[in-house]
């Protein structure tokens, strides 16, 4: 498919050793998550930036579940009833070190749309073996009478989304198993130099993510930030959506609550991060591919998509 609109922005980066780099987003990623701000709202001049940014129209609950030894988190619509429709679902990996709690503004605001999040509480997600298998359980929830999920969970639909580890985690998982996973959305998915072996993954190449193989549509979302100009550059994530032979957009972006946007920024502000101006163009990503919404879908699509004539995604792209 025809790229329709590209722009890229150079960023110098001074050198920085490894070991300082790993120690300074483990430091960010291994913070305390607390209850969470709520984001500034964005101009209406970008509709839908700002028709999905603020919280979604639905009450959401908490909690966790337990498949075997796997533990879930789970962020969730409380009342099904009263969705209207069966609700997608969303499947999350963890950054290096990380947890659901260090992202719930955004898992609780994907859950306020109606969408049903469940997420790892390992902290080593990059194979993406655990993103799929929560996606599973739930599938199977679906059709146990005595679960809450019963009759409930959109079962076609679904989602698999994480962030650096996790973000290649989520690309492994929609190659993997693309009969389920219907679309992917990464934040800061990292440069392949970064894969290494941990306790999900024997060896660098299982945690290795592999866009270029992609089915199903994919939504790559970095930053011009310092530490992803290491880690997830601008240039990294252009490459991954060049690679990528589906429909695919990918979102760099500037700046979020006032502060310069970068690797953690995904994360709760009592975790250090500033996720506000994230969450329109996420959720939107899902509501456009699990829902097929027509406004959502103009960040995306037709002559004019919006990520591309909004000045904070400078360097963004569709095709």
């Amino acid at each position: 498919m025809a790229i329709s609109h590209i722009r890229t922005r150079r960023r110098v980066a001074a050198a920085l050793s490894a070991a300082a780099l790993m120690a300074t987003l483990t430091a960010a990623l291994t913070g305390a998550a607390r209850e969470p701000a709520s984001p500034a709202q964005p101009s209406p001049a970008l509709p839908v930036q700002a028709a999905f940014a603020p919280s979604g129209p639905y009450a959401t609950v908490t909690g966790t579940a337990t498949d075997g030894t796997a533990v879930y988190d789970l962020y969730r619509p409380a009342n099904y009833a009263a969705l209207g429709f069966q609700s997608p679902i969303v499947t999350w990996g963890n950054g290096t070190n990380g947890s659901p709690a260090q992202v719930s503004v955004l898992l609780r605001h994907l859950a306020s749309y109606g969408f049903t999040v469940i997420a790892s509480a390992l902290p080593n997600t990059g194979s993406g073996r655990e993103i799929d298998a929560a996606a599973h359980y739930l599938v199977t929830q679906d059709g146990v009478a005595a679960s809450v999920f019963h009759g409930h969970l959109n079962v076609n639909e679904v989602a698999a989304v994480g962030t650096s580890q996790g973000a290649t985690g989520a690309v492994r998982a929609a190659t993997s198993d693309p009969a389920l996973i219907k679309t992917v959305m990464t934040f800061s998915l990292p440069s392949a130099v970064w894969a290494a072996p941990n306790p999900d993954c024997p060896t660098a190449a299982d945690c290795t993510a592999h866009p270029d193989a992609l089915t199903r549509p994919a939504f790559f979302v970095s930053t011009h930030g310092f530490f992803d100009s290491i880690i997830a550059s601008p240039a990294t994530e252009l490459a991954y959506f060049l690679s990528a032979p589906v429909h695919a957009a990918l979102g760099i972006i500037a700046n979020s609550d006032g502060k310069a946007a970068d690797h953690a920024s995904i994360e709760d502000p009592a975790a250090g991060g500033n996720p506000g101006a994230f969450l329109g163009y996420a959720t939107a990503w899902l509501e456009y591919q699990l829902r097929g919404n027509a406004t959502a879908a103009g960040a995306f699509t037709g002559t004019h998509p919006e990520l591309l004539v909004n000045p904070n995604w400078p360097g963004s792209a569709v095709k």
